[in-house]
């Protein structure tokens, strides 16, 4: 799941190698298009990462036809929802060039948002069917599958932007194709055992939606909060726009694998209390703790000390990259706080306490990285650092309040919330209709 994730970050890093030698103006536009974009589309991304909790629940207790109904219901929504996130990013990207300080940025912005939402029914077909995966215990496709797709986007990118000069819209273009092909990658993989395009009900919709509406909730709200500090740092110059998305690129490489230790403790703990397992989950948190610090520590060293070479490879600007250095070196207390941060989310969303994960992010998110983005960016003058000095206050934060909620004062509060979730999936179960024809048919196919 890490080397998944990680190969995901590089996509994108890859956009910005190529757009970098096209000036600040195109770093800033891909900056703000991106995360234009992935506000729109990141409400889908968390909807569908519920799939998750409920196939490793279905799994743990030995549930195969009901994996393959929360199969297909996941993409049923994946795919549905993302023609209407398509057709919408189409208004949105006409928005853009109003948030810019420069109209040159602006139309950057504007024409790679525009071609990279069009692959909104893609990316959330890839979500919903790595969930698949990952949920049943087989995390090596997502990552066949991804590190096929960033071999291609390689090629297609650099095809598009070096031999037929297509500037911007050619490399977003190339990284739509490069989805499409982890998406058949995936579905290569999936038709083994069925799609459950037959299998699911609206009741196994209305559990995937009943666990996803909060966590999309949380997802949209966070990168809401996170997308108004991008366009608080737009409104600083191209400079600081160009900073921060090379140190933003350089950092996913330290948030990915943590985030994918997050996600592994969801499946795990979620295929333990399936099972009725309910020790294993404390021994899932302390090595997944130990796990996440190994890997931070390292990112963290590599922020303080190669920042600048790092920044240097994706730029010329000798403005741009000292801003990144002073960036990434901030952004190593982001990623050495990240563990108790991600585990602590993660346990929560696998015990089914979803809605306190989710009202603690989006409270942590929305009271701290915007506000202090403003307060220390434009009042203060310090720019696109101010954006990460909120970064590091809303993880810590949030890391603290994660915890409490878990442990409670006497230490079992988790134990509680987890026991009240497996009844409530017991009474859904209970309004299951009877299993028609088609569906054991596909079951058993």
């Amino acid at each position: 799941m890490a080397v998944s994730l990680l190969s995901f970050s590089t996509m994108t890093a890859v956009d910005t190698f190529f757009v970098g030698h096209m000036g600040p103006a195109a770093l800033a536009g891909i900056a703000l298009g991106s995360t234009a974009t992935f506000t729109l589309i990141c409400f889908g991304f968390g909807l569908l990462r519920s799939m998750n909790i409920t196939i490793s629940q279905a799994v743990g207790a030995g549930q195969k036809r009901q994996v393959l109904a929360y199969i297909g219901a996941g993409l049923v929504v994946a795919v549905g929802l993302g023609l209407v996130l398509a057709f919408v990013g189409q208004f949105l990207a006409l928005l853009l060039p109003a948030l810019t300080s420069s109209a040159e940025s602006g139309h950057h912005a504007a024409t790679y948002a525009r071609i990279r939402v069009l692959g909104a029914p893609v990316q959330l077909a890839a979500i919903a069917l790595d969930a698949a995966r990952c949920g049943t215990g087989d995390s090596r496709s997502p990552m066949t599958a991804v590190l096929t797709a960033n071999a291609a986007n390689v090629a297609l990118v650099a095809l598009f932007s070096l031999g037929f000069d297509a500037g911007i819209g050619g490399v977003a273009a190339a990284t739509v194709l490069a989805q499409a092909v982890e998406v058949l990658v995936l579905a290569r993989k999936q038709k083994q055992e069925g799609f459950g395009l037959r299998a699911w009900t609206m009741t196994d919709l209305r559990v995937l939606l009943r666990m996803g509406m909060p966590l999309g909730i949380e997802r949209f709200f966070d990168v809401g909060a996170f997308g108004l500090m991008v366009a608080l740092t737009a409104r600083m110059g191209d400079l600081e726009l160009a900073a921060y998305q090379i140190a933003h690129q350089a950092m996913l490489f330290g948030f990915m694998p943590a985030m994918a230790i997050g996600d592994a403790t969801t499946v795990l703990i979620g295929q333990a209390t399936g099972a009725g397992r309910l020790r294993t989950v404390p021994r899932v948190q302390r090595a997944a703790l130990a796990a996440s610090f190994s890997y931070v520590s390292l990112a963290a060293i590599a922020y303080l000390t190669l920042g600048s070479p790092i920044a240097s490879q994706f730029s010329s600007d000798p403005a741009v990259i000292t801003r990144a250095t002073q960036l990434m070196h901030i952004g190593a207390l982001v990623v050495a706080a990240l563990p108790f941060y991600t585990i602590g989310q993660s346990t929560l969303r696998a015990i089914g306490d979803v809605r306190a994960a989710s009202l603690i992010t989006v409270l942590a998110s929305w009271g701290c990285t915007p506000l202090l983005a403003a307060l220390f960016g434009i009042v203060l003058g310090l720019g696109a650092r101010g954006g990460y000095i909120g970064i590091v206050t809303e993880i810590a934060f949030a890391s603290l309040a994660f915890w409490v909620r878990i442990r409670g004062r006497d230490g079992s509060a988790w134990s509680r919330n987890l026991r009240r979730f497996r009844s409530e999936l017991r009474r859904v179960q209970q309004d299951r209709p009877v299993a028609t024809d088609p569906i054991a048919v596909e079951a058993r196919a």
